[in-house]
């Protein structure tokens, strides 16, 4: 776990070392709405005999104080400044959900950063549910925890035991901050520039997905150049934590496929 101070405000992340003889990707991955970096450990420990991973706590979220943002550009801010931190002149994005929306931005914005895309369980457009929008203002005014059913988030048949996981870990974020994070999700919208993106890119969703559902992924699958898309049975927004192995397969074997990251490259 580390720290850095960037726009004078403390940007907590967490890396795991790389087990390889030759590191190969640096992948900076990118939490969702309402989470913190917490939610990708797991993921980043089976990847890390392989590549080197970091994850963000985007401002506001987990060990970042503070308020978040209504707007996913500030975020994608704070990312592109975290990797200069690291002393890294380039990297693999990876985005869970609204996550998804700022690893795009950055691909739009400064794809001469970019080493690869991963776009987890997101869209071009986050169009949210006025129902979800509503729960999480009358959460934040009544200053309890933000919830939703679990039949937005997850597959019919995903044990409870992996809901209750992820609940505990986002269980104390802030929900004005979860609730700017839906505002975020809401007004994000680059239908008509994802068509633009010439950083190889892996699309994966949930085929149970209903916050993001596999649509979204289609379009940017058929939007980006040479994108591949991965459809995993069995999850539905969670697909990393549904079907972990499935998810860490199609995520390796992307990385892996990418031309090897430079041995002079600074380790975070």
């Amino acid at each position: 776990m580390g720290s850095v101070v960037i726009a004078d405000r403390t940007i907590r992340y967490q890396a795991i070392a790389s087990g390889a003889a030759r590191p190969g990707q640096r992948v900076l991955y990118v939490h969702g709405t309402g989470c913190n970096s917490d939610v990708w450990v797991p993921h980043m420990t089976a990847m890390a005999a392989a590549h080197v991973p970091v994850a963000i706590d985007l401002p506001g979220h987990g060990g970042s104080p503070g308020r978040g943002f209504r707007g996913i550009a500030d975020y994608a801010y704070f990312v592109i400044e975290l990797a200069k931190r690291l002393g890294w002149d380039r990297f693999v994005a990876v985005g869970h959900s609204m996550g998804g929306a700022v690893a795009l931005m950055i691909a739009l914005q400064h794809p001469e950063l970019l080493e690869g895309l991963g776009l987890v369980d997101t869209g071009a457009r986050l169009r949210v549910h006025p129902a979800l929008l509503r729960g999480a203002h009358e959460a934040a005014s009544s200053g309890r925890p933000s919830g939703t059913d679990r039949s937005w988030a997850y597959a019919v048949a995903t044990p409870q035991p992996v809901v209750d996981a992820v609940q505990k870990l986002t269980a104390n974020g802030d929900p004005w901050v979860t609730y700017g994070d839906w505002i975020a999700d809401d007004t994000f919208d680059v239908m008509s520039r994802v068509k633009d993106i010439r950083v190889p890119t892996l699309v994966v969703c949930g085929a149970e997905d209903r916050l993001t559902p596999v649509r979204n992924h289609q379009f940017l699958a058929a939007q980006i150049s040479g994108a591949r898309l991965t459809i995993i049975e069995g999850a539905g927004h969670w697909v990393f934590w549904e079907q972990p192995d499935a998810f860490t397969r199609t995520v390796r074997a992307f990385l892996d496929s990418l031309p090897s990251a430079q041995i002079t490259r600074s380790s975070p």
